[in-house]
């Protein structure tokens, strides 16, 4: 696999990113405020475990660096190859 620069790249890179913003939104709109609110309410018994900011951050990274660079990665041989 080569390396290119190319319209493809950007492409991918852009339709990843999209997609890792998109799951971003969901995250943030939908799951986090139930896992925090769950969180909180454990605190009381002491039985909280693992603080959700962690599973935020490990969402960000890979909505926000790692889709976008396997996009741009791949995308030059993913769409290359549909458009024949």
């Amino acid at each position: 696999m080569q390396l290119t620069f190319s319209l493809y790249s950007i492409s991918g890179l852009l339709i990843m990113l999209g997609i890792g913003l998109c799951s971003l939104g969901i995250f943030q709109r939908w799951v986090y405020p139930h896992l925090r609110m769950r969180h909180e309410k454990a605190k009381m018994t002491g039985s909280q475990g693992l603080d959700p900011s962690w599973l935020t951050v490990s969402v960000k990274v890979v909505g926000l660096l790692i889709l976008p660079t396997l996009g741009f990665l791949f995308g030059n041989l993913l769409l290359t190859s549909l458009n024949g």
